[in-house]
This record gives C-alpha cells, sequence and structure tokens, in this order.
C-alpha cells in the first residue's frame, strides 16, 4: 500500500556536496566588436551545472552622434553558439539565435534577466545608470556607485551586462549536471551579431515618426558596439566519494554508451511570396518555428513604439494640471520640454500600457499586409504531402495554436491582438507528445529515412516578407568508454 506524497514524511541526504563557482576567461582577449568570436573552455574532469553558465561583460556603443542604443535584451548582440568537445562538434548552433530568442519570448514570455539583462530600449534617460541624454547621444551605461546610487565619472567603469538564459545544448542537455570527465574539452563559442541589432535615432524626443528630434525618427545611421571586460562563469561540483563515478563506468559497460539529449534548431531565411520550403532530417522533429519580419529588418534605424503604449500628447505645465493642456484629440497644446514630455497610452493604460516600450526593426515580427481589404490572411504548413493544421489559419487561430504547441512551457504575455499582429507576430507548430522535454522522451517525427520537405504556404498576403523559420529537434549525444562521442541529429 503507498500513500501521497503529501503524507509521507521523507528526507534524502547528500553527504560529501560541495559547490564553487568558476571565472572563464575568453580564449582570444577581453574586448570584441560586431562579428567577432569568443570562445570558453569550461573546467575539465568536474561536474558542471550548464544551466549555471552566464556570460558578463560591458557594452557600448561607439558611433559618434548616431543616437545609438543598445537592443532590448542583451542577448540580441548574439548570432550563434556553437558547442564542441575534443574539436568534435557536439551543436552546431544555429544563425539567428537571437532572431529565435525573441521569437520564443514572444509567446513564452521574457527570460531576460532584469536587472543586468538590459531588458527594453532607453530614451531619455537609462534605468542601468541613470543618465540622462541628449539628442544625437550614444548609449554608454556607467556604473553606479555601491554608497548612494550615483554613478561614477564616466572615465570609470561601465555597467557590467549578464546573459544567463540560453537556448540549445547549454539550455537543455539533461542531466543538467555534466560529467565532463567523460568527455574531451569542452568548447564553447559564441559569435557576436552585425551591428544592424542596434538601433539610430534622431533625437530624444517622443512625438510623431515625421518629428525632427524624435526619438522614433531615423537617425544618422552608423551605430556600433563593442564589448570589453569579457569573461563567463560556471557552477563546479565537487562529490566526497567515488559513488558516481563507479555508477557512470557501470552504465557505460553495461549499455556501451551514455545518452545525453539535447536542443537543437536549424533555421532558413528567405522573402516569402506564398510558398516557403525548408527541409529537416532528425530522428525527433519537436516544432517548428516560423516569423515574419519587413524586409527592410537589417537595415540600421529608429526603434518602433509598440502600439498601445505611451505617444505624443501630454501635460506640460510645470503648474497645476489643468485639461487646457490637451487640445480635443487628447495632444499637448504648448511646447513640451524632455522632462515635461509624460506622454499619453493609446489604450489609456490597459494591458500595463501606462509607459514607454520600444522594439527594433531587425526583431519586430510584423503579419504580412494583406492583398486586399476585404480577405484575411491565412497560414498552412505541408510536411511531406500532409497538412498541418488540416485547414488554413488565421492569426487568431494561429496564436491559439501556437499556444497549446508550447504546452508546459507557456507564459500568458500580457499583450493585445493588435500588438500581436504588429509586433509579436510568431508562430509555432508542436509535433510531439505534450511536455515530453520534461520526461526525456523522444516522440517527435522522425525524418530520417524519409528527409522532410515542409512547406509554409500563406493566402491573400502581399509579397516580400521576410520570412524565417526555425526547425526545433531532440539531437542525442552518445558517450562511450575512453571518452568516444557519437551525435545522433
Amino acid at each position: 500500500m503507498s500513500y501521497s506524497p503529501a503524507l509521507t514524511y521523507f528526507l534524502d541526504r547528500l553527504q560529501g556536496f560541495s559547490t564553487n563557482i568558476f571565472r572563464l576567461e575568453t580564449q582570444n582577449n577581453d574586448t570584441a566588436t560586431a562579428n567577432k568570436i569568443l570562445r570558453f573552455s569550461l573546467p575539465s574532469n568536474a561536474l558542471l551545472n550548464m544551466r549555471s553558465f552566464a556570460l558578463h561583460f560591458n557594452a557600448k556603443t561607439t558611433a559618434a552622434s548616431a543616437g545609438a542604443r543598445l537592443p532590448a535584451k542583451i542577448d540580441t548582440l548574439i548570432e550563434r553558439v556553437e558547442v564542441t568537445a575534443g574539436g568534435v562538434q557536439l551543436s552546431q548552433g544555429l544563425n539567428y539565435y537571437n532572431v529565435l530568442r525573441h521569437a520564443k519570448d514572444a509567446l513564452l514570455g521574457s527570460k531576460t534577466n532584469s536587472v543586468c539583462g538590459h531588458p527594453e530600449i532607453v530614451r531619455t534617460k537609462s534605468y542601468v545608470d541613470g543618465l540622462g541624454f541628449v539628442d544625437a547621444a550614444d548609449e554608454n551605461p556607467a556604473v553606479l556607485s555601491s554608497t548612494n546610487g550615483e554613478r561614477y565619472p564616466s572615465t570609470m567603469k561601465q555597467a557590467q551586462f549578464i546573459i544567463d538564459h540560453w537556448e540549445g545544448f547549454i539550455g537543455t542537455c539533461e542531466p543538467k549536471i555534466l560529467d565532463a570527465a567523460i568527455l574531451p574539452d569542452i568548447v564553447i563559442s559564441i559569435y557576436l551579431a552585425d551591428n544592424s541589432v542596434l538601433t539610430s535615432s534622431h533625437g530624444v524626443g517622443l512625438a510623431a515618426a515625421a518629428t525632427s528630434g524624435s526619438f522614433i525618427k531615423d537617425g544618422a545611421g552608423g551605430a556600433t558596439y563593442e564589448l570589453n571586460n569579457i569573461h563567463a562563469t560556471i557552477e563546479s561540483i565537487g562529490l566526497a566519494d567515488a559513488v558516481y563515478d563507479n555508477m557512470v563506468s557501470a552504465m557505460i559497460a553495461q549499455k556501451g554508451y551514455l545518452e545525453i539529449p539535447f536542443k537543437q534548431y536549424v533555421s532558413y531565411s528567405n522573402t516569402h511570396s506564398g510558398s516557403t520550403r525548408f527541409t529537416a532530417a532528425t530522428q525527433s522533429l519537436d516544432r517548428i518555428w516560423f516569423a515574419f519580419r519587413a524586409s527592410t529588418f537589417a537595415t540600421q534605424g529608429a526603434p518602433h513604439r509598440v502600439k498601445g503604449f505611451k505617444t505624443e500628447g501630454a501635460f506640460t505645465s510645470t503648474g497645476a494640471i489643468t485639461g487646457a493642456n490637451l487640445d480635443a484629440a487628447g495632444n499637448a497644446t504648448a511646447s513640451r520640454s524632455v522632462e515635461q514630455d509624460i506622454g499619453i497610452s493609446e489604450y489609456n493604460g490597459l494591458l500595463d500600457t501606462n509607459k514607454e516600450k520600444y522594439i527594433g526593426p531587425f526583431y519586430e515580427f510584423v503579419e504580412p499586409a494583406a492583398s486586399a481589404t476585404t480577405v484575411k490572411q491565412t497560414y498552412q504548413l505541408q510536411l511531406n504531402g500532409a497538412y498541418y493544421p488540416q485547414f488554413p489559419m488565421t492569426a487568431e487561430e494561429m496564436y491559439c495554436i501556437a499556444k497549446n504547441s508550447t504546452l508546459g512551457q507557456y507564459n500568458e504575455n500580457l499583450m493585445s491582438l493588435q500588438q500581436y499582429k504588429a509586433h509579436y507576430f510568431v508562430g509555432c507548430a508542436r509535433l510531439n507528445m505534450p511536455e515530453s522535454e520534461f520526461s526525456r522522451t523522444l516522440s517527435g517525427l522522425d525524418t530520417r529515412s524519409v528527409s522532410l520537405q515542409g512547406y509554409l504556404n500563406t493566402t491573400n498576403i502581399t509579397a516580400n516578407s521576410n520570412l524565417v523559420i526555425f526547425c526545433e529537434m531532440t539531437s542525442t549525444l552518445r558517450v562511450g568508454a575512453g571518452r568516444m562521442l557519437e551525435i545522433i541529429v
């Protein structure tokens, strides 16, 4: 007879456990610019908590008078992450890693560290260091004093940013405590993104895009970024006896190898005009993600204001606030200064919109325009001749299916339908058993014998939108005696 754990008294005890954090330096240097590669060697002969791996760096924009801003979510600066062991590629990474991060966050909620992850684009005053901006000033965060919260002089240290959430092998390998003793030396290579992920603004004013000095009017362009003081950290675990080592050796001797499953992604990017083809050959195709961007996504320009959030129009009097300061449309009737420019929410503050919010063109996902005002756009996947779903879906149906496809990971993202279609238009189709990742179960579509020929078909849309497709797969790393490695994609 057994009872519920809620009624059972029990306690597991693990003796001889120890833990510590190691700082890892780059193999090349501690300063990097766009399109450079950062490499880190992980400790060997140690139990490593792969989820604890974090990248630390200072970041600044370096172009003069470009009105440059760092992107929302500091991991937007990463283009690709690769993991190798003894020169063998465990995870090749994917191009558009930063786009995948934004696409998943659009549906699953942000995973960005709010303290050190630069979660939002700043306009007139930075939440990092409290520094105010003037027109055409570039972002160069400074560190705050620990005594009074004031920032140090600009000649001193910069504020440090941290990336501590990862897709791919680092963030999904199971078990997450990886025994590095059974593997050759592990190297993590991080490829930095192009300067097009930055934005460039004409000014700092909260006004219409056509207004001189507006933050959402394109600046001079040419913004660049630079990272320095680059290093990484990871947690290492120690056990007092050889019980764990003996258990691992026994498992290898019994089965011939250990299996370490992890998520891997393949990306496709193309100009979409009705139908876009993609392929995948894998033991378990779990999900297909897709997102549309404007064809000019890679042109460096001003950030876009997210619909519903604060826009121009404000009380401007430094004295008592009266209705005379606004016209019938709710716009300011007197000249504004930067500090007085409060702004109003299009949604009157509903859905937590009583604030400003901006998004960069590089990672803004927009529903393609309809070919006519009397029709609705539809979307449908075709996988080796089979349709998913069995009907062409509208944007609303696509969101519902995407929500079901991320079951177990989905967090309700506070956004309106207008915001979804204008800024966060991401679709997802699940092909594996719900929540199978939590039980280390391979249940996705096996396309190794017959490579998947997939298409995303659309109707009633205009051409020239950029389409990015991500195939989410579960790969397996097999580790045998003598550190022999085998990758099953």
